[in-house]
């Protein structure tokens, strides 16, 4: 919604005053400022204020905190430009410096730059209107534009040296659910209405409860907050008695959405609650296109920045796209951009045929291994279980399957027209999904045009020629000589 003083300015709601007081409380408690900020991106005229003694003190290597900051505000003036000491007060109740302040600086700045571009586009149209010269205009709008991209100076020296680094004593490898789950952002994908909120309600009772989950992955005893954004309490509460109506101990059910800062301040008041679940993403973050990357990237660090610096696990719900559900890379099958999956610790991705009661839950990440469970439903308790499991296989196609088993029927080279009128498959079709197989390793091409099982062996000779050979060579060949001193029915090396 545009604010009132600056109407029909984009950018200007109130979501990116929150995030601007985000920066600032991060600022106060140590957080770098990053590149590219300056005081001209604030829309608020007193976090502007604010703004230019926290980075004038931080030039200087002084210490920072709220007491400083307001004395220093109050000594030049400034304090009451700058909100008040109440309102200076309040900022360190946002985001600590622990936290990588990277989406909200994005936010900030993606909003200047939209603010920017629309005052510009206005006055360059205005003084059209007026009949001014057009080259004139279109030089003052390329100078106007340039404060859009202009970059920063750099931020401050991060890092760690190797050395610093091999002697860095980390705590051991935790986990939260054994084999799925450990502290840092997850993300569970699957089509809508195959039951994810059901699987998300159930890891949240065995969570409370502490025991197996899925009914045999063992899973620590913690307190939950489950963020239900696209349920109701009653709905809930009718789900939960239908899986048992477990008594409760300390986990907690949220309806209405939180800002990423408005959820650092509750996790960080209440400690308690180890492990977060989102359902969903968009719900959440209220992304306007969850296909551009910068912007999928930004909303998952938001909250991967929360779990890190809280060392509890957030987890977070997002559909498939349509027809993603069933075929090809479950790590590909998430609705919009990749960013989503690169950003998250892990991806879990459950895949169920509509109508059938088994499916699979497929486990991707960077400290777990691949794996793959099969999982039944029991309509009677509305719960699913592990039936089976296994190490996750490289996913395919119904139609990559029939190339596969007309591939390893025969010990020979196929061209993608003999495939393609053996399986029925379109032509263009086949040489698409032979393509991908070969790129997961599971077939061979070893002539431009051709295509053969991994590890059969094939003449390198066409299968077409070869056909021609047969049909056109009816002669008796005649026998040739064989060399001297080689023996009577042995082959010739060659």
């Amino acid at each position: 919604m545009p604010n009132k003083a600056s109407p029909g300015l984009p950018y200007t709601d109130h979501r990116i005053a929150d995030y601007e007081r985000c920066l600032l409380g991060a600022y106060i408690l140590g957080g770098d400022i990053g590149d590219g900020i300056a005081e001209a991106v604030f829309v608020s005229g007193a976090h502007r204020a604010a703004f230019a003694i926290i980075r004038e003190l931080k030039a200087k290597g002084l210490a920072l905190d709220i007491m400083i900051l307001v004395s220093e505000l109050t000594k030049r003036g400034m304090l009451d430009e700058a909100g008040g000491a109440a309102e200076i007060a309040g900022l360190t109740n946002t985001v600590p410096s622990t936290v990588n302040t990277a989406f909200y600086e994005a936010e900030v700045l993606a909003a200047f730059r939209g603010r920017t571009a629309w005052k510009a586009a206005v006055s360059a149209k205005e003084a059209l209107e007026r009949q001014e010269a057009p080259d004139a205009v279109v030089t003052r709008l390329a100078a106007e534009l340039d404060t859009v991209t202009r970059n920063g100076t750099g931020g401050a020296e991060r890092g760690i040296s190797f050395a610093e680094l091999l002697n860095k004593n980390f705590p051991p490898e935790e986990w939260i659910v054994e084999g799925l789950i450990t502290p840092g952002l997850s993300v569970l994908t699957g089509a809508s209405k195959i039951g994810k909120s059901w699987l998300a309600l159930q890891l949240v009772t065995a969570l409370d409860q502490g025991g197996y989950f899925l009914g045999m992955i063992r899973a620590e005893k913690c307190d939950t907050l489950y963020c239900a954004l696209e349920d109701t309490p009653k709905r809930i509460q009718r789900r939960v008695l239908k899986q048992g109506g477990a008594v409760f101990n300390g986990s907690r059910l949220e309806t209405r959405r939180r800002t990423p800062a408005d959820l650092w301040a509750f996790l960080k008041a209440n400690p308690q609650f180890r492990v977060v679940i989102i359902d969903t993403f968009q719900k959440m973050m209220g992304i306007a296109d969850l296909n551009d990357y910068s912007q999928t990237v930004n909303g998952m660090s938001a909250l991967k920045d929360i779990a890190d610096a809280l060392s509890i696990a957030v987890i977070v719900i997002h559909h498939n796209r349509k027809g993603g559900d069933m075929d090809g890379d479950h790590m590909e099958s998430a609705l919009g951009s990749t960013g989503i999956n690169a950003t998250a610790d892990a991806t879990l991705t459950m895949r169920r045929k509509r109508g059938s009661a088994e499916a699979t839950l497929s486990v991707t990440g960077r400290d777990v291994e691949d794996t793959a469970y099969s999982l039944a439903w029991d309509k009677d308790v509305c719960s699913w279980a592990v039936t089976d499991r296994g190490a996750l296989k490289p996913a395919i196609s119904e139609a990559q399957q029939q190339i596969i088993d007309l591939l390893e029927s025969e010990g020979r080279n196929f061209t993608t027209a003999e495939i393609a009128e053996a399986t029925g498959i379109q032509k263009y079709e086949v040489s698409r999904q032979a393509a991908a197989l070969a790129a997961k390793g599971l077939i061979e091409k070893p002539i431009y045009g051709q295509w053969k099982a991994k590890g059969k062996f094939a003449s390198l000779q066409s299968p077409r020629d070869m056909q021609t050979l047969q049909t056109t060579d009816t002669a008796e060949p005649a026998q040739e000589p064989l060399p001297a001193g080689q023996p009577e029915g042995e082959p010739e090396i060659w």
